[in-house]
């Protein structure tokens, strides 16, 4: 009989998926969709660190539906057929794929604000949009290549749950190591160096603030307000991000330990669940941080908001007005006492 420990982590992770998920994947969707809309604008679209915040956002909603949605359909239908070896394979590339997209264009969104800010004309020369939208093919490129170790020894732990291992000892730790080290150490240590860095820039800018003026002072101020944007993403993904790299580390390290009770299991479980889940807070918020922050951005989807709205709205009027026609015709032909008019006669 489980112990009353087991019973609550048990219940606890059911409303994990089924609430806390469920809510992080509406708002992370339509959040992610919006952003895309926004940045796809043109004056988003001519800055090179909007160009990686688009490319982040699309890699966000593949990481939300394939994070998410199978946990919340596996609470309800398992054991299912569907869990199974090839299922696990899709399930953990894309999810290596679309995760670790979204940490590395934030990263190179950051050496972008480092190399604009830098005195160096050479350096600022890469921050282009051109070799943006080349890096961020590069950096697909890139990451399809890297875990294509997980379609070959990924494996279902237990067949019809939505478990997955690597099928070997040395596979497993290997892959510890690089989740570890290319999506938990390298790129909060980057972030803080960039971070450090831009922080240093942007106090700068306001003492030569003043002296700007014209088109050029509402360009910087544009920059200025991205740059804020990036710091406050950045700081968002290291607090939601590092709890689960370190519940990682943690499962390396014990992976070998076969004594374990069955409170310290469910513990575990709960943990590694926990982790899991506030890892989607990053990318499920990034829109509503942007907004918060950057006047530009709350100005940009305004006009989205008011374009969609002037475009149904719009289409609906003409309809009404095609309907009726004739309303108008006879509003101008009316007369107050519905005499008929009579023909003057000037012989």
């Amino acid at each position: 009989m489980a112990s009353s420990l087991v019973s609550t982590l048990a219940f606890g992770q059911t409303i994990l998926v089924q609430y806390v998920e469920l809510i992080l994947f509406i708002i992370g969707t339509v959040g992610s969709l919006l952003n895309i809309l926004l940045f796809s604008q043109k004056k988003f679209r001519l800055n090179s660190c909007c160009i990686y915040f688009l490319a982040a956002s699309i890699s966000t909603i593949i990481m939300l539906f394939v994070g998410i949605i199978p946990q919340i359909y596996a609470l309800k239908h398992t054991p299912s057929p569907i869990f199974n070896r090839d299922f696990c394979k899709a399930r953990t590339y894309l999810a290596q794929i679309s995760a670790m997209l979204c940490r590395w264009l934030l990263i190179i969104a950051c050496i972008d604000r480092c190399l604009l800010t830098s005195t160096d004309a050479r350096l600022r020369r890469f921050t282009t949009v051109p070799i943006a939208q080349k890096l961020v093919l590069v950096f697909c490129i890139i990451w399809i290549l890297i875990p294509i170790h997980v379609l070959i020894f990924a494996d279902v732990r237990k067949l019809g749950y939505i478990i997955c291992m690597m099928s070997t000892d040395t596979m497993a730790i290997y892959h510890n190591i690089y989740t570890i080290t290319s999506g938990g150490i390298l790129p909060p240590l980057i972030m803080l160096i960039c971070a450090k860095i831009l922080w240093k820039s942007l106090q700068a800018k306001r003492h030569r603030r003043e002296l700007i003026q014209g088109r050029q002072r509402r360009n910087e101020t544009q920059n200025t307000q991205i740059l804020i944007m990036l710091l406050l993403q950045v700081v968002i993904f290291i607090v939601f991000t590092l709890p689960y790299m370190s519940s990682n580390l943690y499962f390396a390290f014990t992976r070998s330990v076969t004594n374990k009770s069955a409170d310290r299991l469910a513990i575990e479980s709960f943990v590694n669940l926990f982790t899991e889940v506030v890892v989607f807070v990053y990318p499920a918020f990034t829109f509503y941080s942007n907004t918060l922050v950057s006047r530009t951005f709350r100005n940009e989807l305004l006009v989205l908001v008011r374009r969609i709205l002037t475009s149904v709205c719009g289409q609906r009027f003409y309809r009404i007005q095609r309907i009726h026609p004739s309303t108008f015709t006879i509003t101008r032909t009316h007369r107050p006492n519905n005499l008929p008019m009579i023909p003057i006669n000037k012989d």
